[in-house]
């Protein structure tokens, strides 16, 4: 494909004031200053009710515009701390940002808009910390196509990246994904193409299953090998979890299948099920 990116120049990173967030926003950096990026750190104000069950009734001008101002003030000290710790990340990895502040009203919008002109977003997982209360991992995804790195709360690995395991199903998704990840994938210590019940689609994976998606990667200077697994029944993101862990992968990389079902967009099965309880950061795209 010629639109393998060779390097990422450009992230952006949604942040809030709790202390997760403060881990995502340091994997940011850190991987800022692996590919010399520039990063941005998004904050968004949630324009949620007030912290107070009183507000709901106010009466009379004063009253509102009592409850207006105190509401202002409480975003613009979060948006404050969320910024000097950002300028504090800065600092410390002595890398190239911004930080951009997205206000109530028009917040959907803005968050859309900030995360189409960049390589990659990275978020926090269950919690996508810092993105519009309206919006979820999968809209953003869906509606930008910019690939997303989810980072769960919990987890305390000390690298990112360096142990890879990417799930190859030979689907259009997965080798987007295996093209927006291609940046980390070629720094990798080491690669795994897992390709869970081939013998189920003989005719979709070849006679040696994952063996042409390995030569690519080979040929642009990853160091890979592949993992045949039959599920025996089991889940397919049961599989995915078990390699993950026995081979102490610190990234995996996934494509994501989405449908729109009313108006709420999901995730496919798999991605659903990997993202509900994925033990280290995930790479999906679309």
């Amino acid at each position: 494909m010629n639109d393998t990116p060779t390097n990422w120049r450009h992230i952006s990173v949604f942040l809030d004031d709790t202390p997760q967030s403060g881990k995502i926003g340091t994997e940011a950096a850190i991987l800022a200053q692996r590919f010399k990026a520039h990063l941005i750190g998004i904050h968004s104000i949630a324009g949620s009710p007030g912290e107070y069950a009183a507000d709901c009734f106010a009466l009379g001008k004063k009253a509102i515009d009592n409850i207006i101002q105190r509401r202002r003030a409480a975003e613009e000290e979060q948006a404050l701390a969320v910024g000097r710790r950002f300028a504090a990340l800065s600092a410390k990895y002595d890398i190239s940002t911004e930080f951009r502040v997205i206000w109530s009203g028009r917040a959907e919008e803005e968050a859309l808009v900030n995360s189409l002109h960049c390589d990659l977003v990275i978020l926090g997982h269950p919690k996508p910390y810092g993105l519009p209360e309206s919006w979820t991992a999968e809209r953003l995804l869906i509606a930008s196509g910019v690939p997303m790195l989810m980072i769960p709360a919990e987890w305390q690995g000390e690298t990112l990246g360096n142990r890879v395991l990417v799930a190859w199903n030979a689907s259009r998704e997965a080798r987007r994904a295996i093209a927006d990840a291609m940046p980390l994938l070629r720094t990798a210590q080491s690669v795994t193409v897992l390709v869970v019940d081939a013998a189920k689609e003989p005719d979709k994976f070849g006679d040696e299953p994952g063996s042409d998606i390995a030569t690519y990667l080979s040929r642009h200077g990853v160091h890979v090998e592949v993992e045949r697994k039959d599920s025996h029944g089991k889940p397919v993101a049961t599989i995915i979890e078990a390699e993950a862990k026995a081979r102490q992968a610190d990234l995996v990389v996934i494509g994501a299948y989405s449908h729109a079902r009313s108006a709420e967009i999901l995730f496919g099965g798999v991605t659903r099920a990997m993202l509900t309880r994925m033990p280290v950061p995930v790479l999906v795209s679309r």
